[in-house]
């Protein structure tokens, strides 16, 4: 079997999944925005370094939650790390750790 369809892209490279120019262009609100709202609970299954998942959180409120999913564990410990530097944007935001998942609750 040809594996070369079969790929994902490399931890090592996930910041080029979240830049400025792609927030310009891809905005998270304008995309997901008229589909969220308020008390939802939503999954962000690849989500890769998080590009959409904090804008997600702060889209469902206090009262939704954001269930964020990955094949790499590489991918979850640099979401995870995003979720703790934005803090103090997200004063009440509890991380909830699985095996393949982090539940964010903001």
């Amino acid at each position: 079997m040809d594996n070369r369809n079969n790929r994902v892209c490399p931890v090592e490279i996930a910041g080029s999944l979240d830049n400025r120019i792609r927030r310009w262009i891809q905005n998270p609100v304008k995309v997901l925005g008229p589909y969220i709202e308020k008390g939802m609970v939503v999954l962000d299954m690849g989500c890769g370094p998080g590009f959409f998942s904090i804008d997600m959180a702060q889209m469902v409120g206090k009262s939704g939650r954001v269930i964020v999913a990955d094949l790499q564990e590489g991918m979850l410990q640099k979401k995870r790390l995003k979720i703790l530097s934005k803090k103090p944007m997200m004063p009440a935001s509890r991380l909830v750790r699985d095996r393949n998942y982090f539940l964010i609750r903001p």
